[in-house]
């Protein structure tokens, strides 16, 4: 053989070599990164629009799991990983969330999208486990999507079906019977009023007329809650995105309202000390602050969240519970041995809980995840925000998914 035959068999030697690797690199979800392969996580959420700042937060909780994830080194099937986010802007739309979340899997080959909205995953439900296979990390607290049976689908917060009679137990022993509705009027906000008015009642509760507003068009909450107070109520229901809820509670105050709240576990208490003053929040039931919590990585998730998002926001449940989520996701794909397989992945999660180190527990971490894929806090806890601005921790005990 001469030697332009052999320099060009060692041409096509090559070739097929770095052919090899790059079939290897997408079927691990991108290119090469110089340390390993590259695993997508996709993220469909409100980046703009009235649900910014919540698509905000949770993407937030999503990059600092990944950045701390790359640091601490992650490994699947003996070869290193560099997880990276992609995300993309849904504006709350269902339809939009449903075609974010298909591109995110079938082009850039994402094993896993997150999405924070009830509609959204409901609507991503219905593409998942089909021609396109990706798990979908949920962050919702409605039931409704545990009992679609999806088998690749993890629910991140407890359902909020589980804080309907404590709220409605503490909130009458700050007040009285008498209950007015101004939830939110989207489809989550009308199932927590459902589920608030059956626990109040179940309590011996008396419930006013429901005066639930659109928290997304409306400014002026004035008109409603005169309506509200009408009816001279001991509590009011409210809950939808912080800031209109903590606009509509100064309303309240305003109009002379003095007696208690229960907060729907999308407005978070602290984050609407930042809209409008404490003595409008206080005698409130609702969700328990992450600055609260006493988990072994609590402190340390505190501090870097101030650093990378600045000491005046305050970091939600939406950041924190999201961190915690993708942290169990990365386990499991390294106690599964791959980032191809979301089945496999979903399967490895319950191997893969105890084996999360501590430092990503910062907000009640589950113990263990149910067979329709529920992550379950052993220790659930709210709060009530007593008159002296105090939070008191509240006991919470969750309920069955099942229909």
């Amino acid at each position: 053989m001469n030697s332009v035959s052999r320099s060009r068999r060692r041409r096509l030697s090559a070739a097929a070599v770095m052919g090899a690797i790059a079939l290897t690199a997408t079927a691990c979800g991108g290119g090469g990164s110089g340390e390993g392969d590259t695993v997508i996580i996709g993220y469909t959420g409100p980046l703009s629009g009235g649900g910014a700042a919540y698509g905000e937060n949770v993407k937030i909780g999503l990059e600092m799991a990944i950045d701390d994830l790359n640091a601490d080194g992650v490994e699947i099937d003996g070869t290193p990983v560099t997880l990276e986010l992609k995300s993309l802007d849904d504006k709350y739309a269902p339809s939009t969330a449903a075609s974010n979340a298909q591109r995110l899997a079938d082009q850039d080959k994402a094993p896993v999208v997150v999405s924070p909205n009830a509609g959204a995953i409901k609507a991503i439900q219905q593409i998942n486990s089909g021609r396109s296979n990706f798990l979908i990390s949920a962050y919702t607290s409605d039931p409704a999507i545990m009992q679609a049976d999806n088998p690749l689908t993890m629910m991140i917060p407890p359902n909020f079906e589980s804080y309907a009679e404590e709220f409605s137990e503490t909130a009458m022993e700050h007040g009285g019977k008498k209950l007015a509705l101004l939830g939110t009027q989207s489809e989550y906000g009308q199932q927590w009023t459902k589920s608030i008015k059956d626990a109040w009642s179940e309590a011996g509760g008396k419930i006013g007329s429901d005066n639930s507003v659109d928290y997304a068009t409306v400014s002026d909450f004035a008109g409603p809650v005169s309506k509200a107070l009408a009816e001279k109520p001991d509590a009011i229901f409210v809950g939808g995105p912080s800031q209109p809820t903590a606009l509509i509670m100064e309303e309240a105050r305003k109009q002379g309202f003095e007696g208690s709240f229960l907060v729907m576990d999308q407005a978070k208490l602290d984050e609407m000390a930042t809209v409008t003053k404490l003595d409008n929040l206080k005698n409130s039931v609702g969700v328990l602050p992450v600055s609260e919590y006493e988990d072994p990585g609590t402190k340390d998730f505190l501090k870097k969240f101030a650093e990378k998002a600045g000491e005046k926001k305050v970091p939600t449940s939406e950041t924190a519970l999201n961190y915690q989520g993708i942290a169990i996701i990365a386990k499991a794909m390294e106690a599964a041995g791959t980032a191809d397989d979301p089945k496999k992945i979903r399967e490895a999660i319950g191997d893969a809980l105890p084996e999360v180190d501590d430092k990503y527990k910062v907000n009640g971490f589950p113990d263990e995840i149910t067979e329709q894929g529920h992550l379950l806090n052993p220790d659930l806890e709210a709060t009530f925000l007593d008159e002296d601005g105090k939070y008191t921790k509240v006991p919470i005990e969750q309920v069955s998914d099942d229909k």
